[in-house]
């Protein structure tokens, strides 16, 4: 939800709740005023009616109407003082009860003591104070809608800069070496937002110029003198000036060179992945990369005597880098055919959402969710780095992507889901 609505639907119910209590408070407030205000119309009516009783030396009295009404009946006694209040009165006329305000008294007329209600209809205030309240519930319906609409344009007025921002940010690549810039406001508390984004973006940027630099620096720095290393040990091999011990130290030193050179160009490769320094992206045929894949390594397949299912969807495409999308794939492939066991079953799916790689092998005596760290092997494989998978989760992170490790029925899957369709 976003904030601009959750405010106005904070604001919309705090005043249906302040206006419910405020009609309440309002309608017994104004019934308290009316009532006062009949009670001292009906003890005027009161001393109206007594001097009517003495002139006219009158001992019961009735006086019948649709407004008022007033009931006369001797009594041996008095009784206390005045009383107010309110009761129903059935109309026979339209058959239904109305609400009357009634007064009880007794007085003393001609040495005679008179119990008299006097007795006044409260319909047509009670209709007034429903016209009222109908008619300011309506122009506060009326104003809380107009207060709405107009907060609304204005807070989006206002938020127009936070939301530029947010758009500005979500578009922003470091790619691109375009400059973040942003709208200005004279609200406060953007522009110190815009400022402080600024300065981090800046921030990013060089540090990623830099880390960039290092990865292009390391590239072509470190593997030459890599390679210059492993052509002077072959040479030294070549010799045969040596006997068995210098020879086997030599060839262990090769070794350890050969490793660190794949070392060196797999770390590199996956700085330049979390950099996003591959934006070429075209649309690739995962099948065709398997086809390929399975005739260069035709001879390991045989060799370890695995069983290859294919099943291909045809015309399956996807949008990525073409080295990346090789890379993801033939990490796949390779790491299936190495941890296979020898007369296992190779399982290689295509579909039109997802890539699925299975190979046969007991369950890995590891916790499963420590395949893709870095340097983790499931095997003690001197020709694994460890860094197989973790290129893959790369790989699919960058695209969206997300991979899987599944294993059941003595079947190990890894199945890549694809974020676009080809």
């Amino acid at each position: 939800m976003r904030l601009l609505t959750k405010t106005t639907l904070n604001l919309l119910s705090i005043s249906l709740f302040i206006y419910l209590f405020g009609v309440i408070a309002f309608y017994y407030s104004l019934r308290v005023q009316v009532d006062n205000n009949i009670n001292r119309e009906m003890v005027k009516r009161k001393i109206s009616l007594i001097r009517q009783m003495e002139e006219a030396h009158s001992s019961v009295s009735q006086t019948p109407g649709r407004n008022e009404m007033v009931l006369v009946k001797p009594v041996s006694k008095m009784q206390a003082a005045d009383s107010f209040n309110d009761t129903l009165i059935y109309n026979r006329e339209e058959q239904r009860f109305q609400l009357f305000r009634q007064m009880d008294f007794a007085e003393t007329v001609n040495y005679q003591v008179y119990e008299i209600r006097i007795f006044k209809s409260l319909e047509e205030t009670d209709t007034l104070i429903i016209r009222i309240i109908s008619t300011m519930t309506v122009l506060v319906i009326l104003l809380i809608i107009a207060l709405l609409v107009v907060n609304r344009y204005s807070s989006r007025l206002v938020w127009s800069v936070f939301y530029d921002t947010i758009g500005k940010i979500n578009r922003y690549d470091l790619n691109t070496h375009e400059d973040f810039t942003l709208q200005d406001s004279d609200v406060k508390e953007f522009a110190d937002l815009n400022r402080v984004l600024k300065t981090m973006t800046e921030r990013i940027k060089d540090d990623y110029l830099n880390l960039k630099e290092y990865t292009e620096n390391a590239s072509h720095e470190i593997q030459t003198p890599l390679a210059i290393i492993n052509s002077k040990l072959e040479l030294l091999l070549q010799s045969g000036d040596m006997n068995e011990k210098q020879y086997k130290a030599l060839a262990d030193a090769y070794e350890a060179s050969i490793r660190l050179s794949k070392y060196n160009s797999t770390l590199i490769l996956l700085a330049k992945i979390e950099n996003k320094q591959f934006p070429a992206s075209k649309q690739i045929s995962p099948e065709a990369i398997l086809t390929n894949l399975l005739e260069d390594l035709d001879d390991l397949i045989r060799d370890k005597k695995i069983e290859v299912l294919k099943y291909f969807t045809p015309e399956v495409t996807v949008l990525m880098d073409p080295y990346l999308a090789e890379m993801l794939i033939v990490n796949l492939f390779k790491n299936a055919i190495r941890h296979n066991v020898k007369g296992g079953k190779l399982v290689v799916t295509v579909e039109k959402n997802f890539l699925r790689i299975a190979n046969s092998g007991p369950r890995l005596p590891v916790d499963e969710n420590l395949l893709f760290k870095r340097f983790f092997k499931s095997s003690s494989s001197p020709e694994s780095l460890g860094l197989g998978l973790s290129i893959v989760q790369k790989i699919c992170s960058l695209y969206g992507f997300e991979v899987n490790y599944l294993f059941a029925d003595g079947m190990h899957s890894m199945t890549v889901y694809f974020k676009n369709e080809g």
